[in-house]
């Protein structure tokens, strides 16, 4: 989702209002790669009340700078939000096993979530309502430490009664007047350097020494061109390890277009362009020679993995021509049908590696070689034929001649 709308994204997530995505980018590549672009912006454009975004990949790389958050993501928040919903009500209904079950299901889901806009808040709310029940139960310390887990991930959460129960209300306060012994953590990352937080308060960049409180915490480790890592811990751990897996999309998206791409990474780069600048189709454009003259090379792509169309090649005269290059280029795009995966960057047209007309394989030596060991055999094989067909010649031998 694009930054702009991303906190009302998640409030849309949450309330199970559907993500949408909206809008046309053009991703160009090539020596006239600027001008092809907005050559092709015009030409999707004309006539249609839709947002165009001329440079998708810079839309996209903004929006993960800004903390974009995909559509799929705020799913997992609206489901994580119904699971605590639908726990919360058990509880009032007075189905504190069931309740306490589900709710620590939802947490345990929510901590995937932690490193996101929001997601605190979100782990936060399911360990206090955990923590709720939990004391309900009897399991004191228990419920502390959840509690405790809860009031350092969102302190300005106001826990009164008008939304909670005296007995809430209490064991909330008290763990609030609790005073707890600290103790030191060592935490390291994988690659070095990300920067951690524990329960939302950064604490510098990986390896370090932290001290914390006993009890529950949540270390974030991020690093850019990495996805986020959460993970909850409690006074077992002494020593922790995070391992960052390399964010695929975030890496094509910042190294962008270039023609000689493979199709596998012009499909991690459309994937991207499409989760992060919310968009509906893209529209990849390769600014080529071909037959001496200025050539549009171009696929329009939906859908995630995207599928785009056979690439269509459209000349022109002079740079003058562009635009109705662009124009005829999306009239046959706009038609066809998206059955192939990206491949228009990496095309032998766009990156001049064509054949040269020639039949390399039929230089082989090895071919010929084994041309020629096969003619052999089978003149050999004919001779033996033939002579097997004919009677055995006779040989006389004169007596007198010995």
């Amino acid at each position: 989702m694009r930054q702009l709308s991303i906190a009302c994204a998640i409030a849309i997530a949450l309330a199970g209002g559907p993500a949408r995505a909206d809008g046309v980018g053009v991703i160009a590549a090539g020596g006239d790669r600027a001008a092809a672009a907005r050559a092709m912006a015009g030409a999707v454009g004309a006539g249609k009340p839709v947002r165009i975004v001329e440079d998708a990949t810079g839309e996209a790389r903004a929006a993960i700078v800004a903390g974009a958050v995909p559509t799929t993501t705020l799913e997992r928040f609206r489901r994580v939000r119904e699971q605590v919903d639908e726990a919360w009500r058990a509880f009032l209904r007075v189905q504190v096993e069931f309740a306490a079950s589900r709710l620590a299901s939802a947490r345990t889901e929510a901590e995937g979530l932690v490193a996101l806009p929001g997601g605190g808040a979100l782990y936060a709310d399911a360990s206090l309502r955990l923590g709720a029940v939990l004391a309900n139960l009897g399991r004191t310390a228990e419920s502390q430490a959840v509690l405790g887990l809860a009031l350092a991930l969102d302190p300005e959460r106001p826990i009164t009664l008008a939304e909670f129960s005296p007995d809430v209300v209490t064991a909330v306060d008290a763990v609030r007047a609790q005073t707890r012994s600290t103790r030191s953590i060592r935490i390291a990352s994988e690659p070095a350097g990300a920067t951690v937080a524990i329960d939302g308060k950064e604490m510098g960049r990986a390896p370090l020494h932290a001290d914390v409180t006993t009890g529950q915490h949540v270390v974030v480790a991020r690093l850019p061109l990495y996805q986020a890592r959460a993970i909850a811990i409690d006074d077992s751990t002494s020593e922790l390890e995070l391992e960052l897996e390399q964010d695929v999309a975030w890496l094509r998206v910042a190294e962008g277009a270039a023609i000689g791409a493979s199709d596998a990474r012009a499909q991690e780069l459309v994937d991207g362009a499409v989760r992060f600048a919310d968009l509906d189709e893209v529209v990849l454009v390769a600014a080529s020679e071909q037959r001496g003259g200025p050539t549009l090379l171009v696929q329009r792509c939906a859908g995630l993995p995207a599928r785009c169309t056979a690439v269509i090649e459209i000349g022109y005269a002079d740079r003058a021509g562009i635009a109705a290059a662009a124009r005829d280029a999306w009239q046959s795009a706009r038609a066809a049908d998206l059955r192939y995966p990206p491949s228009v960057f990496g095309d032998p047209r766009a990156t001049g590696k064509q054949g040269d007309g020639r039949c390399r394989l039929c230089r082989s030596p090895l071919l010929w070689g084994g041309i020629g060991a096969a003619a052999v055999v089978a003149t050999v094989a004919i001779i033996a034929i033939v002579s097997s067909s004919r009677p055995p010649p006779i040989v006389g031998v004169d007596p007198s001649q010995f």
